[in-house]
This record gives structure tokens, sequence and C-alpha cells, in this order.
């Protein structure tokens, strides 16, 4: 009886501890490869507001009106009211880097973005030191009050200067200069987004 409780407490022990040889490896592995292939180039949980910067349209004498605040829970909270009087109709945050831009690693494809929205329409823009011309995707947000990702591809992201189209080539991953999101789907309407990061994947 002895011999037979030995034996079982040996094959226990060692069937234990193969099961731990085989699994660590590989979630480590898969661990190192995820964060391999993404590169934060902004948290707002970890960086709170920063440069970050709320740009209306009365910059060009619009009536829109917007505010950005940072949550309890350090998200970038952008909400407000978009108005088309005097030719308006945009509210937009911003963060201008030209003395340190962001570097775009090579063989990255897509921005990246952790965010809550409220149903409407948004574009993401950037800006290069080619030109002064920025590069822009407008995406939907879902709306149904949980977190989603946004995938913008490089590829995807047209060229524009002050609203109109501008005859170059669609961003190639070049280093960032300026960052922006933005509403303006030509109505009025109030809104309201929760950004928790930006990304390159």
């Amino acid at each position: 009886m002895r011999i037979i409780l030995i034996f079982t407490i040996i094959i226990t022990y060692f069937m234990s501890n193969s099961n731990k040889n085989i699994d660590s490896p590989t979630t480590e592995n898969n661990k190192v490869k995820s964060d391999s292939t993404r590169t934060m180039l902004y948290s707002f949980l970890e960086q709170g507001k920063g440069k970050w910067r709320v740009q209306d349209d009365v910059v060009m004498g619009g009536r829109s009106d917007s505010q950005l605040k940072i949550t309890e829970n350090n998200h970038a909270h952008f909400y407000g009211r978009v108005s088309l009087e005097n030719d308006g109709g945009f509210c937009s945050i911003h963060q201008t880097m030209e003395k340190n831009p962001y570097r775009i690693p090579d063989k990255s494809k897509a921005f990246l973005l952790r965010l809550k929205g409220d149903g409407k329409d948004y574009n993401f823009r950037v800006r290069t030191k080619n030109g002064r011309h920025s590069y822009g995707f407008t995406f939907s947000t879902k709306g149904d009050g949980y977190w989603e990702s946004i995938s913008i591809p490089f590829n995807m992201m047209e060229a524009s200067y002050h609203g109109e189209p501008v005859e170059v080539p669609n961003y190639a991953g070049e280093n960032v200069m300026e960052m922006q999101l933005l509403i303006g789907n030509q109505k009025e309407e109030t809104f309201e987004i929760f950004i928790e990061s930006i990304e390159i994947i």
C-alpha cells in the first residue's frame, strides 16, 4: 500500500512540473509578441492632458464650443456643441509637437485609437513636416457605452488643407508633428467622446 501511495505522489509531482514547464514559456512569448507589435504614441491614462488643446471653428468666426477635461479615471473627455452659424461647423482637440515629432516605426501600417464614442462620426488627422496639409480619415463610433478600438490604416488617410483635398499621395508613415481629433458632420449637434490612448500598429 505504501509503495502504491509513494508511486502516485511521484507521478503527480512530475505531471505538475511538466505542465508548468510547457505553459510558462508560451505565455511569456505571447506577451512579448503582443507588446512588440504596438508603439504607444500617447496615453491619457499615464500622461494626462499634456499639450492637448481645444481648437474650434471660432478661430474662423464660427460659434461652436467644446471642452477637454480629464476624468477621475484619467480618460480624456471631449464634449461640446457643433454650430453652423457664421460658416462654422467643427470642434476639435489637437496636440502639436513640431520640435520633437513622434517617430513612426518602420513597417507600421495603422493608428489604433482606444475610445468610447457616442455613435457619431469623427475624423482623426496627423500632420508631418512635408507641407501644411494634414492627412485624415473619418470613422464611426458605436455609441453603445462600451470601449472600442478604432484601426486607421495609413494608406486610407487622405491629404487636405482647410477642408479642401490636396493632390498628394495618402499618408505613408512619416513622423508626426501634430495629431488632431475632429467632429464636423455638416450639421448642428452635441457630442461626447472619451479617449484612452493612441497607438501605432
